[in-house]
């Protein structure tokens, strides 16, 4: 099975044009929440929100014998 993440292949870097690579992708990051960080925020929240566990349903009594237990 393939991975479905985005991976981006690179060929090996020295240090230098590791740190400028580094340093595009922090202001291309800072340039997406600045252009979508509200909409991004919400995504964010509901997508925690949808994460957490739900708590188990009652205990349904549909059988009158159960209740007096």
């Amino acid at each position: 099975m393939r991975s479905r993440r985005a991976q981006i292949h690179l060929p090996p870097l020295d240090a230098g044009y590791a740190l400028t690579l580094v340093g595009i992708f922090e202001r291309a990051i800072d340039a997406i929440w600045r252009a979508h960080g509200p909409a991004m925020s919400h995504l964010q929240s509901l997508r925690a929100d949808a994460a957490r566990p739900r708590p188990p349903a009652p205990p349904r009594h549909d059988d009158p014998d159960e209740r007096l237990f």
